[in-house]
């Protein structure tokens, strides 16, 4: 059983949206919406994920539906390093700090700013130990920034970790938007 979830995936940029009312992040939120619920219906608790724009800040709003429907599931963020977001601009950091009030438990895995790619490493490392599963948004033929996570996954399963992992690729993110035109 999944008690712990990790979620993460695609940037908005790397999904070309740069609006927040892009209609591709209302089909991302409402599968995301989907997958937690199923997972929550069978004994998740806490969703983890970071506070990357895109994927990871589709989570938020995804989380707070499901709470607003009776279920008990927690939103964890766990950022990589203090203060992260700095260098974005005045709009996501607004987005930034709105996800991060929002979320039921917030911390950082150092005080210290981003100094080194070793802090992302130890982050992942971090998820890892502290989630059953990933749901992940990626698709390994597309590239783009998950490949990151995705080869941390890989290589703790390699290692004969029992861990879970959902990919979700372009193709399943279609499917599911063509679902939701024809009903």
């Amino acid at each position: 059983m999944i008690k712990n979830l990790w979620i993460t995936g695609y940037r908005s940029y790397e999904l070309g949206i740069f609006k927040p009312d892009d209609p591709k992040s209302k089909v991302i939120k409402k599968f995301l919406e989907e997958r937690i619920t199923n997972y929550v219906e069978d004994g998740c608790e806490w969703i983890i994920t970071g506070a990357q724009m895109g994927t990871e800040q589709f989570v938020g709003p995804a989380v707070q539906s499901i709470q607003e429907k009776g279920y008990n599931v927690k939103h964890a963020v766990i950022l990589p390093f203090a203060n992260f977001g700095s260098q974005w601009n005045e709009n996501n950091q607004s987005l930034l700090n709105i996800f991060l009030r929002n979320a039921d438990y917030v911390n950082k895995i150092t005080n210290l700013g981003y100094h080194s790619g070793i802090q992302l490493r130890t982050w992942q490392n971090f998820m890892l130990q502290h989630t059953d599963g990933a749901l992940l948004f990626y698709d390994p033929d597309s590239g783009g920034k998950p490949k990151y996570d995705y080869s941390a996954i890989e290589n703790y399963l390699d290692k004969g970790n029992d861990y879970s992992l959902e990919l979700v690729d372009f193709d399943a993110m279609q499917d599911f938007a063509n679902s939701l035109s024809e009903e």
